[in-house]
């Protein structure tokens, strides 16, 4: 009975190892955008007529962008 739990637990593990594994490579193929990018990228979906919640008050503005700014990994 023992050997039996052993086998199962040394499946799990190696199962849990390989999905690991596979989604690390699949996070690390995404291209991270420079910081002139993303700062383009967030000053046109600020930008964007329409996008609710967005007004023209400044700290309305800096809030939103150093939020999308921070999605992409950066800091204002």
């Amino acid at each position: 009975m023992s050997f039996k739990n052993g086998l199962v637990a040394t499946f799990l593990a190696g199962t849990l190892a390989i999905t690991l594994g596979l989604t690390d490579s699949a996070s690390a193929a995404k291209k991270k955008l420079t910081y002139e990018q993303a700062y383009a990228k967030c000053k046109s979906i600020i930008d964007k007529e329409g996008t609710p919640g967005t007004s023209t008050q400044s700290n309305v503005r800096y809030t939103r962008g150093a939020a999308c700014m921070k999605k992409y990994g950066y800091r204002l």
